[in-house]
């Protein structure tokens, strides 16, 4: 499915920093060091020479060589994207909250992920490049704002509406719409048509705070209400903007169609009744990250003819010595983001496609390793493998996805035995340039597979049509196979062509952005609960 783009993606959780500092330096000759922190963040979307901003400061402690800060900072942390932050502890001199005013005593760079892959708790030394000793080690907690794991579940009313069809009455429904940053409006959810109706009673439906408002119960919400036309554009009926604050059982709020509201007689165009209102506590992405869930990448390489003879440079698979090409381009961009949640940092890689040595029969699902381990260190690794086995295969084809999927599964069946709470979830990144060849078979294993805690990211390269692949995105419903519908949308699409000239960055959002949801929806179903996170005496130890 479609990812919104990178500025206005929905962020996964929202979490508060706080901080302590063990064994800081001290910098100040007649007393102890007033150390305070300051917090940047990279801004989204520029990885490569971030330009950074502040995003908040702790408290300045006085004569305090193991502070221990209560003011606590808050980000919005997004799985899909690498989030770059810094922090930077000041020696205070002139309490300002400049750290531009102070002495710089040291700093401490890494990602989001790092902290949350961390079960919400990372230790790391401060650096500073004009001093060698021990400068003190800075520890960073992760606790997320609780309102953004609730969500809201609606009962919901019209009465007296506007009559807008000639021949009957109206088809209203609703949709909700949320604000943007920049003030603009997005929508997140549509009801159900209710046909020939000026009092409807739509469905009961939920909706996730951190979905409809950030979780900010104080941010305004737009509601409007149309008439469904089959053969023309639906016709608009009012509009109430509210907050989550408003949203009570019983609470009633006009509907405003702004062009009738210069007569003198309008009052408005019906009603909207909230029936009932429920706030439902669910646990969320970072509770099972907490509790030591493990996410981890597979990847699988299209190795067929249609790519290109790799010794020249207009195939795909060409590898010029200045820039990666495509195929590294999508491994480098979904691989940095899901490595930090790999405790082990062993990523499996395999290829289909080709024939391989020694025998240079074709196969359709083999390991880059080239041995029964198709196990690697990291993304270098990853890509290490992927350039060192175009040196000893044979380009070749169909382009079958099928085994591959296959392969996947059943090491995400080994994952959901081993492990009956299922604390590990895999993505399969495959990489293709070209049209499936065994559509009916990839549907079936897709299906199978969505019983099992697996996604799949599927990356187009090169030039071909890629309209049949949509099929597998679940955009136009679930997929089925012999009567069996898959129990989850577990597939994401993205055509490679759509993000040239753009940053690496947006790849990654677009075809990591459903990963959190598609887990939770495996976890749901299989009634797993996140395991409890550790105490501060484990953590400590």
């Amino acid at each position: 499915m479609a990812a919104a783009a990178l500025a206005s993606n929905i962020p996964v959780a929202r979490v508060e920093l706080s901080f302590e500092i063990s064994q800081l330096a001290n910098f100040d000759i007649l007393s102890k060091s007033d150390p305070q922190v300051f917090v940047f963040l990279a801004d989204r979307g520029t990885n490569a020479n971030p330009k950074w901003t502040m995003v908040g400061c702790t408290e300045m402690v006085r004569d305090n060589l193991n502070p221990k800060f209560s003011k606590q900072i808050t980000v919005d942390y997004y799985f899909e994207e690498i989030q770059k932050v810094r922090f930077v502890v000041c020696d205070i001199d002139k309490p300002t909250n400049r750290f531009e005013d102070q002495d710089f005593v040291g700093e401490v760079a890494c990602t989001m992920s790092d902290i949350v892959a961390s079960r919400g708790a990372l230790s790391r030394k401060l650096m500073n490049p004009k001093y060698t000793q021990n400068l003190g080690t800075l520890h960073v907690r992760a606790h997320e704002v609780k309102d953004l794991k609730m969500t809201a579940r609606f009962t919901l009313s019209g009465s007296h509406l506007d009559k807008k069809d000639l021949f009957g009455k109206s088809d209203p429904y609703l949709t909700f719409s949320r604000m943007n940053a920049d003030q603009t409006w997005s929508v997140i959810h549509r009801t159900e048509v209710i046909k020939n109706t000026l009092d409807p009673i739509w469905k009961p439906f939920e909706l996730p705070l951190a979905r409809l408002n950030d979780g900010d119960m104080d941010r305004p919400i737009l509601i409007q209400c149309y008439d469904w036309d089959k053969s023309s554009a639906h016709d608009f009926i009012g509009e109430c903007r509210v907050t989550a604050r408003q949203m009570t059982p019983g609470a009633r709020f006009d509907l405003i169609n702004p062009k009738k509201q210069s007569s003198k007689k309008y009052v408005n165009s019906g009603s909207l009744h909230f029936n009932n209102v429920e706030m439902i506590k669910e646990n969320s992405f970072l509770d099972y990250l907490a509790g030591g869930t493990e996410i981890s990448l597979m990847v699988a390489v299209d190795f067929t003819a249609s790519n290109g003879d790799p010794k020249f440079s207009n195939s795909l698979h060409y590898l010029n010595p200045y820039e990666p090409n495509e195929y590294g381009k999508a491994i480098m961009s979904v691989g940095e983001i899901v490595a930090p949640y790999d405790s082990d940092n062993k990523f499996p890689v395999y290829g289909f496609g080709a024939k391989v040595p020694p025998a240079r029969s074709v196969s359709h699902c083999f390991p880059l390793t080239y041995t029964a381990d198709p196990e690697v260190f990291g993304v270098q690794g990853i890509l290490n493998a992927y350039h060192s086995a175009l040196q000893q295969l044979t380009l070749y084809g169909p382009t079958n996805f099928a085994p591959t999927i296959q392969a996947a599964a059943a090491r995400a069946q080994e994952f959901f035995q081993q492990k009956q709470d299922v604390q590990a979830y895999l993505i399969l990144l495959i990489i293709t340039d070209g049209e499936i060849t065994d559509m009916d078979e990839t549907v079936r294993e897709i299906v199978n597979a969505s019983y099992l805690p697996l996604s799949i990211i599927i990356v187009g390269v090169g030039s071909a049509d890629f309209t049949n692949m949509n099929i597998l995105d679940g955009d136009n419903g679930s997929l089925k196979f012999g009567g069996r519908s898959a129990q989850r949308d577990i597939v994401q699409f993205v055509p490679f062509r759509d993000y040239k000239g753009k940053p690496l960055a947006q790849l990654a959002a677009d075809t990591l952005a459903e990963v959190p949801g598609q887990f939770m929806a495996f976890m749901r179903a299989n009634n797993s609960l996140p395991r409890p996170p550790p105490s501060a005496q484990e953590l400590a130890a």
